[in-house]
């Protein structure tokens, strides 16, 4: 088996790391990693042929006589070992801010990249690859000139926070929210709580330091054995920050009096604005250039993206869903100047045993005469409806029948909420809407 430092050598000479035959620079190391429904060493042979310099791989019975194979115990373990050796080389008080949270995360972590790298070298997750693959992929795109690297990280059990870290070695970090999300592996709400606080179990324990939304009373709770966290965004706070409005988009005022209009949607984004704001504050970052970055940013990735289709407005929110996305999500509908309000809503996944629950209780938001047509996909939604059937409400068992409905109906002057679990894609809709 090949040791660590001999990889990392290997490593140095292009610095390029790949997971995916897809994404496979010439150069690159390419790990095998196995999947629930696929196994990367099938993939070896295909990386080399795309240039890879090497394959690492856990399978022997894939492996050919060439020195381009490397046969590990593990390839998942070996990758989180080179880049936990990579970090090494940056030292203790290198700058790695980690973010994590219920939602918000991925949209506060391109936020604080925005500003960060007004003023530095910086790196952040892509996308939102905040498993333990993704963390190692990222730490392992740090170069020479790298001064603060912002990773996300993602857990869907207790333990993959503390994974995580063991992997970045954080400085400083942020809890964006808690709510009731992945309940199959959490369990519940405590489970939840006990999952993110791994994060400030960490920087505890190091000496790190958090970033703090005081407006959110689970995060004041569990952080109180911190004796100086970087508070926001309330008055007396370290970066406080003044909601204006939203016409739809998010109007905040900054502390010099200047009112600054995002292309953010939904109100709970405030928080993540101010999240940023506050990093760029105690990272010294000029302010007009923070705010000129938060200005400047336009989510993607179906994130609450306000789109214009004829005479409608979409927002298109299908990136995930929870009960508290979906609320804010139908709560920003409220907001568009529109004469009819059409809300089409996919089943929320990984709610465990709570998800019967959830359903029903989003359906109770629907009734309000607010929102004049409801139309549900899948199996959830479809029963909770069945318990509390109204005319505005219909009902579809999947993607493929709602799309049959919507090609056969027109929208005019409305506003259209898109919303569902990723695995629906019920963003793929917008091209039979009219």
């Amino acid at each position: 088996m090949i040791a660590i430092e001999t990889l990392y050598q290997k490593y140095l000479i292009t610095r390029l790391v790949t997971t995916d035959t897809r994404d496979c620079a010439p150069g690159a190391l390419f790990f095998a990693i196995r999947g629930a429904n696929f196994n990367g060493n099938a993939f070896a042979q295909e990386a080399l042929a795309k240039g890879a310099s090497y394959v690492i791989i856990d399978d022997p019975a894939y492996a050919r006589p060439s020195a381009a194979y490397i046969l590990v115990k593990n390839s998942l373990d070996t990758l989180t070992r080179l880049a936990s050796h990579h970090r090494s080389q940056y030292g203790d008080h290198f700058p790695v801010i980690a973010i994590t949270g219920s939602y918000g995360k991925t949209t506060t972590k391109e936020l604080i990249h925005a500003v960060l790298r007004t003023t530095y070298s910086t790196i952040a997750t892509k996308g939102n690859l905040n498993t333990s693959i993704g963390v190692s992929l990222t730490l392992l795109a740090m170069r020479q000139d790298t001064e603060i690297a912002v990773i996300e990280m993602g857990a869907t059990q207790l333990g993959d926070i503390t994974l995580c870290c063991k992997i970045a070695r954080p400085t400083h970090g942020l809890i964006t929210a808690i709510g009731e999300v992945h309940l199959t592996g959490f369990g519940n709400i405590r489970g939840v709580i006990r999952g993110k606080s791994e994060l400030y179990d960490y920087l505890y324990a190091t000496g790190g330091t958090i970033f703090l939304n005081t407006l959110v009373p689970w995060l004041s709770t569990i952080s109180r054995r911190f004796r100086k966290p970087i508070t926001y965004p309330q008055p007396n706070d370290f970066a406080p920050l003044e909601w204006v409005s939203q016409e739809p988009y998010i109007r905040y005022k900054s502390l010099e009096g200047v009112v600054v209009t995002t292309h953010l949607l939904g109100k709970p984004h405030i928080y993540n604005i101010a999240a940023a704001l506050c990093v760029a504050k105690y990272f010294h970052v000029d302010s007009a250039a923070a705010h000129q970055a938060i200005q400047a940013y336009v989510p993607t990735n179906q994130r609450m993206q306000l789109v214009k289709k004829g005479s409608n407005q979409l927002i298109i929110d299908s990136y995930n869903a929870s009960p508290a996305s979906v609320q804010a999500a139908l709560d920003t509908l409220l907001q568009l100047k529109v004469g009819y309000r059409i809300v089409i809503l996919g089943d929320m996944a990984d709610l465990g045993n709570q998800t019967t629950a959830w359903h029903k209780k989003i359906m109770q938001e629907l009734f309000q005469p607010d929102y004049d047509r409801v139309l549900l996909c899948g199996p959830c939604f479809t029963f909770a409806a069945s318990q509390q059937p109204h005319e505005k409400i219909a009902c579809f068992p999947d993607k493929e029948c709602l799309a049959n409905y919507l090609n056969s109906h027109t929208f005019q002057n409305s506003g259209i909420l898109l919303k569902a679990a990723h695995h629906l894609a019920i963003h793929t809709l917008v091209e039979v809407l009219r």
